[in-house]
């Protein structure tokens, strides 16, 4: 359960709205709502595609690379500590359990 994996939106430069959603398993307007409120902290900037005005990128700010920096590492606290009975293999372990849970429930929904 590793933070900062390859693949991930934040890692990966500017990103469509839509990609952001399909990548996130995010209903469109739900993402609309939570990059309303990331810009409105300057965390996140948005711009249209020159080639397609129906395309919105969205780039993380300095300041939202900032937050997302000491956010993971508040994520990677609490995780050391909840997980902490747990050795190396069973993290692994419950990580694959989870994702496997996971894409079920996506799957029944789609």
């Amino acid at each position: 359960m590793a933070h900062g994996d390859p693949g991930r939106p934040a890692d990966s430069g500017p990103r469509s709205q839509r990609d952001l959603a399909v990548t996130l398993a995010i209903d469109p307007s739900d993402v609309t709502k939570v990059l309303d409120e990331l810009v409105s902290a300057g965390h996140v900037e948005r711009t249209r595609d020159p080639r397609d005005r129906r395309r919105i990128h969205v780039k993380l700010t300095p300041a939202g690379s900032d937050a997302l920096a000491d956010l993971t590492t508040e994520v990677s606290a609490v995780e050391e500590e909840v997980l902490a009975p747990l050795d190396a293999a069973e993290r692994a372990q419950l990580h694959t359990l989870l994702t496997r849970v996971f894409l079920h429930i996506e799957g029944a929904r789609g």
